[in-house]
């Protein structure tokens, strides 16, 4: 893929990317600052859409409908008091419609230019850089609000790579937890989920140790040895779909796991200098290194050992 096509995935995936980061932050939570002063879940994604809708969309059909237009400095509105749901379709309309103009264009068409009040003359290619840049570093703003407010991380979806010695450490450590939360249930308990839909224990747990074998390594694989490979984004409610685990025996899935966790530790061991920022394509994430991927599978482990903990809990009460 070419810079520009990698711009493009990356401004197109970052709708998906913030309803993630913004799917557990409901009703108040949306809207609680992590500080006073400071913006909220709620008040960044705010921002972006007025970025996109109001300003980034109707300047880039300005620059490609006209000679060098001179863009007046935004002014300044009111805050759009909309819901964080509509606030977020808006963002993905506007950022929908700014991302089938760029696919469209040739290389005239990129370097088409404006010029801006704060930036002066511009392409559409430098444009669109900056609205990328803008999107991660908002991203990685609303993941801090996250970490204030105790939410589990999304730390790949703010494209975010922890160092791979950290992430080694994490990822050890999951197996014992798992262990640990299972210590003195019965088979039963295990395969019981805690509302219909929901997933048990040990449905969470068969997710780990296939997801860890069939996805996970196979991708960090392919990151680095090939060149910037794509991947199919991961389907999990058809992956719920496939058969029923909770058939099984939860201690045969855990071995499983231990040893498929071993394998991607092994591994991950043997890497050459620079390896963690060898890029792939994801059909989620969008562009991302290797280490912003292994950043993911750590957080991914966190998510369901809370999903787990959680289970375990109103299974115990229900009795």
């Amino acid at each position: 893929m070419t810079e520009r096509e990698l711009t493009v995935a990356r401004l197109t995936a970052t709708p998906t990317l913030l309803r993630e980061m913004a799917r557990d932050a409901t009703g108040e939570l949306a809207w609680q600052p992590p500080k006073p002063g400071e913006w909220s879940i709620g008040e960044v994604v705010r921002h972006l859409v007025e970025g996109d809708r109001d300003t980034f969309l109707p300047r880039l059909r300005r620059m490609l409908a006209e000679s060098r237009p001179v863009f007046d400095k935004t002014a300044s509105a009111p805050g759009d008091r909309a819901d964080l749901a509509t606030l977020l379709d808006a963002f993905t309309d506007a950022r929908r419609q700014a991302v089938a103009l760029l696919r469209g264009l040739d290389d005239a068409g990129w370097r088409r230019e404006g010029v801006s009040p704060s930036r002066g003359p511009l392409t559409v290619e430098t444009y669109a850089c900056t609205m990328d840049a803008h999107d991660t570093e908002h991203l990685r703003q609303t993941q801090d609000v996250r970490a204030t407010l105790g939410l589990t991380p999304r730390r790949c979806e703010a494209r975010v790579a922890l160092p791979l010695a950290e992430l080694r450490d994490a990822l050890a450590a999951t197996p014992d937890r798992v262990a640990a939360l299972a210590a003195g249930l019965d088979a039963k308990t295990l395969r019981e989920r805690p509302e219909p839909g929901e997933w048990s224990m040990k449905e969470v747990l068969a997710h780990l140790m296939e997801l860890e074998s069939r996805l996970f390594l196979p991708r960090f694989r392919l990151m680095a040895t090939q060149d910037r490979p794509r991947f199919e984004a991961f389907d999990p409610i058809a992956w719920a779909r496939e058969r029923d685990r909770r058939d099984g025996r939860f201690e045969d899935d855990l071995a499983a796991f231990r040893r498929a966790r071993a394998d991607t530790l092994a591994y991950l061991v043997t890497l050459p200098a620079g390896a963690a920022e060898r890029p792939g394509l994801s059909g989620h994430f969008g562009p991302l290194t290797l280490a912003q991927y292994v950043t993911h599978a750590a957080d991914h482990d966190v998510e369901h050992l809370a999903q787990m903990r959680a289970c375990r809990a109103v299974v115990i009460a229900r009795g």
